[in-house]
């Protein structure tokens, strides 16, 4: 019996629920046997540079593991350059001559379908089948010949998720991904502040890794803490009212400058899948410094003697870096003076 397969097109950068729901809609409609993710190492229509072949092969295959039906053809990042549909087919019909092939469209593809290389020739080579997320698929001309799959909109792009939006319509296992190999990540950050706290954050990041490197602590988790740590601070006064109200209501009556510690550490949890408890508990009390765990040391060090701050913090720099309890200490102590003499309370 022949193998009938679908193939479904892209840069993947980062596969996400929509991709997901195409290719189960082509095998509930279409009645395929599998569909192969077919990941493009340059897509000719698309002007931007994709992440590595490497992350982007390796978030594919952490959603097909979970659907027997999924399978990743890596063909175009082997032939590297621009890649081309035509050239794809023509591959696959040499090495598979006895399958039947159905080619994957977004509804935004098939309108510039005329713009794709040897397009009369493509139509031979596979059946198009064009998924209509919101019932706006134009049916003349050439695309008469397309096939129509019905699908619920998933109102999520890559473009979407690598800026921090709707991660929650991305796979755990990818938004985990991503964390772990940090990619996306300042993306992410910089669009939840303004450009001086993000400048802040990446700079608070460079120095915690200085101090992880120093005492042999994990420079990977100490860039989340230091890069995260502020990541609620510029919340909308409502937005942030509700954080405190439904996670930490024991600290409405807690000075405001306060809450986005706090807020933080639920933050990375929830929306950008940070579970490590030694990251959270750091970003919980980096305002105050009352903790002394490493990563809670380091940040708060980090956070007040940041270089950006435009005051020289080289001997607390120097002396955290020898001794980072010893350094903490000089640190929280300095800051004190500077609350006392500012007539700060509660921070």
């Amino acid at each position: 019996m022949t193998k009938k397969v679908a193939l479904l097109g892209g840069s993947f950068d980062p596969i996400h629920n929509g991709h997901i729901a195409m290719a189960k809609a082509a095998i509930d409609q279409l009645e395929v046997d599998e569909v192969w993710f077919v990941l493009a190492h340059q897509a000719p229509l698309k002007e931007f540079k994709p992440t590595s072949d490497e992350h982007r092969l390796a978030m594919l295959q952490l959603v097909c593991k979970q659907h027997q039906q999924f399978k990743v053809c890596d063909l175009e990042l082997h032939r590297q350059g621009t890649s081309y549909t035509i050239d794809t087919l023509r591959d696959l019909h040499q090495q598979y001559p006895d399958y039947q092939w159905f080619w994957i469209l977004g509804a935004d593809q098939q309108a510039q379908f005329e713009q794709w290389k040897d397009w009369q020739e493509l139509l031979k080579l596979a059946t198009f089948v064009v998924v209509d997320r919101n019932d706006h698929l134009k049916k003349d001309g050439v695309r008469k010949q397309f096939v129509m799959v019905a699908m619920h909109p998933v109102d999520v792009s890559s473009t979407q998720v690598r800026q921090g939006k709707r991660l929650n319509l991305i796979p755990k296992e990818v938004r985990q991904y991503i964390v772990d190999h940090e990619l996306y990540l300042e993306d992410w950050v910089s669009a939840q502040m303004n450009p001086h706290r993000f400048a802040h954050s990446k700079s608070v990041a460079k120095v915690c890794m200085d101090l992880a490197k120093a005492h042999h602590l994990d420079v990977h988790k100490a860039y989340l803490t230091g890069l995260f740590h502020d990541i609620a601070k510029d919340l909308p006064k409502k937005e942030a009212e509700k954080w405190i109200q439904d996670c930490f209501p024991q600290y409405m009556e807690e000075p405001k400058a306060i809450w986005h510690g706090y807020i933080g550490s639920e933050v990375v949890r929830i929306l950008y899948g940070i579970e490590d408890e030694q990251i959270r508990n750091a970003i919980y009390h980096h305002v105050k410094g009352l903790s002394n765990e490493p990563y809670a040391m380091m940040v708060f060090i980090a956070d007040k003697i940041d270089p950006l701050r435009g005051y020289d913090s080289s001997a607390l720099y120097q002396a955290s870096m020898s001794d980072l309890a010893l350094g903490f200490q000089k640190v929280k102590e300095e800051n004190a003076a500077y609350l006392k003499k500012q007539n700060i309370q509660g921070v």
